[in-house]
């Protein structure tokens, strides 16, 4: 019957964990790994040192292959424990127990250098090596790490079992009157090294499985936060891979994922794996420099954020945008059109006050030039009484027109002091018309859902738009009808009646300043208000079959509630 030559297991065992250690040691240095890792690794450095030293007993002196390589051993199990404890508890093992060794070096140097037995020193072997393997396997099962149980058992099994074996040999040992050394062949000694030995290499094999298995649950719980985060974020983010055409310049980009934001921006859900010119064909002619910026990003690697206008959806973006590999991008899309248009309408509403200014100290100074002169003319005619009484007419007809240009600056003044907000027609229309004596003429609201951004004015453009339409509009009109359409450049909200109409040459002149048999100010201040937000209006009705106004809002502008 063949016996295997113990020398040789002790060979194959020192191979067997120097590669295991190196193994472990890269997995270490290129992988992510947990505390403990690599003390598992030198645990299994130090084991591998002790069988290479116990392999030339004999050949070299008591100290090294018996003192020294069982101190190596004795290590290399306290190593495992450190490593075990620090990798399931997160807890290092206090620097006091690694005083345990001193004991057992002393005894060993006692029993081989003053009582040379193998028994007794095999015995201080199972006392010490017994109890570090079961508490390094007690500490693997009782963690409570619920992913990885099956492995966990068959790691501490891995542990448990040499111990038990080792148990059995010292016994046998103890009971059969023999002259063991540790190279005897009996079968307990073969057998606990040969076990020893698979033990090493399925306990490696399932640490490395542990470690990946924690691993993977991290990285599968962080995929899922990002991806909650990344869900659920305000502003629309994509993902990208930038394609090039064959001189090495951007043409188009692939979506490799993207928010619900986003989708809900672009109004499309099924995006994913197309190409951006396939949702957007206008894209690469609408914002060229959209394109060099993400070149930009992408060969520079340095992050942009930047402003950009898509006239296709009407909104204007802040934009962030960054490189996390070659060819790939990720771009974020902040809705800053409010942002803008409030800009843009305090702009305008500043440039308008300036001109108000001047155009009203100008209209105030001719009427006191002319309220100087009538008062001059009046001291020249006293005691002529019908003159002075005429006098007085036209100095009180030019108060009262001094009074409607500074009650219109009022007006004019409120214009832009509020940011311009989303304002529902119907609402105001209602407003309007409860301050207005309507006198059984019929309100039609088309859109009752329509919201319109505007000044916060916006309600007293139809309050003059009605009011007009009341004064103006003769016996005959008998409804007021406010409708819109839906245009490819924005929507037309139309406000007509059934009146006399407006004549071609009053066409002309309907919303210039002071032109009207009122004051001349409602609808040249209607258009101004609109004017705030980029809403024109003009009069595109039919002398004799009633006025018919459309203001037409941009795209962006409005919405239906």
């Amino acid at each position: 019957m063949w016996t295997p030559d113990i020398r040789t297991v002790f060979l194959l065992i020192c191979l067997i964990d120097a590669f295991l250690t190196l193994m472990l040691l890269a997995y270490w240095k290129t992988q992510k790994t947990y505390d403990g890792f690599a003390i598992m690794a030198f645990s299994l450095l130090f084991q591998s040192g002790a069988y290479l030293l116990f392999m030339f007993r004999g050949s070299i002196p008591d100290l090294f292959s018996v003192v020294i390589a069982n101190g190596l051993s004795m290590i290399a199990l306290i190593l495992r424990i450190d490593a075990i404890r620090r990798f399931f508890w997160l807890k290092p093992l206090p620097l006091v127990y690694y005083s345990l060794l001193a004991p057992i070096l002393i005894s060993y140097w006692y029993f081989t250098f003053n009582l040379d037995s193998m028994v007794l020193r095999a015995l201080i072997s199972t006392l010490f090596i017994v109890p570090c393997l079961i508490i390094a396997g007690v500490l693997a099962l009782q963690s409570g790490e619920r992913q990885n149980r099956i492995i966990r058992y068959l790691f501490a099994a891995c542990l448990i079992v040499p111990a038990l074996i080792l148990i059995v040999r010292i016994v046998a040992w103890l009971l059969i009157n023999s002259q063991y050394t540790i190279f005897s062949t009996d079968a307990f000694n073969i057998g606990f090294f040969i076990v020893a030995m698979i033990a090493d290499i399925l306990a490696t094999g399932f640490f490395l499985m542990l470690n990946m298995i924690r691993s993977q649950t991290e990285l599968q719980v962080s995929e899922a936060k990002y991806r909650t985060l990344f869900e659920n974020m305000l502003d629309g983010t994509i993902y990208c891979k930038m394609i090039y055409d064959d001189d090495g310049r951007p043409v188009d980009w692939i979506i490799l994922d993207t928010n619900a934001a986003f989708q809900q921006l672009i109004g499309k859900s099924d995006v994913t794996g197309k190409r951006a010119g396939e949702i957007m064909p206008s894209l690469k002619t609408e914002v060229p420099e959209l394109f060099d910026i993400l070149d930009r990003v992408i060969t520079y690697g340095k992050p942009e954020r930047f402003e950009i206008h898509f006239a296709l959806l009407g909104r204007w973006f802040s934009s962030s945008a960054f490189s996390p590999k070659k060819d790939h991008f990720i771009l974020i899309f902040e809705d800053i059109t409010q942002r803008k248009q409030s800009e843009s309408a305090l702009r305008r509403t500043n440039e308008k006050l300036g001109l108000l200014s001047s155009i009203t100290r100008h209209d105030i100074r001719n009427q006191l030039h002319a309220l100087s002169g009538y008062l001059e003319l009046s001291r020249l005619s006293v005691g002529d009484a019908s003159r002075i009484t005429e006098l007085i007419g036209k100095e009180e007809g030019i108060a009262e027109t001094i009074d409607h240009q500074i009650n219109f600056t009022k007006d004019y003044e409120d214009m832009g002091v509020n940011a311009p907000s989303w304002q529902n027609v119907d609402a105001i229309v209602s407003h309007a018309v409860a301050s207005l004596p309507i006198k059984g003429i019929r309100i039609e609201i088309e859109r009752p859902e329509l919201e319109v951004y505007a000044d916060p004015l916006f309600g007293k453009v139809f309050y003059n738009l009605i009011d007009n339409a009341l004064r103006y509009g003769g016996d005959r009109m008998t409804r007021i009808r406010i409708s819109s359409q839906e245009t490819s450049t924005g929507l037309i909200i139309t406000c007509e009646d059934d009146g006399v109409g407006i004549t071609d040459e009053e066409r002309k002149r309907l919303f210039e300043r002071g032109y009207g048999k009122h004051t001349g100010l409602g609808l040249f201040l209607s258009r101004e208000i609109l004017s705030i937000t980029d809403i024109t209006i003009t009069e595109n009705g039919e002398t004799g079959k009633g006025a018919r106004l459309e203001m037409v809002v941009p795209k962006g502008e409005y919405r239906f509630g």
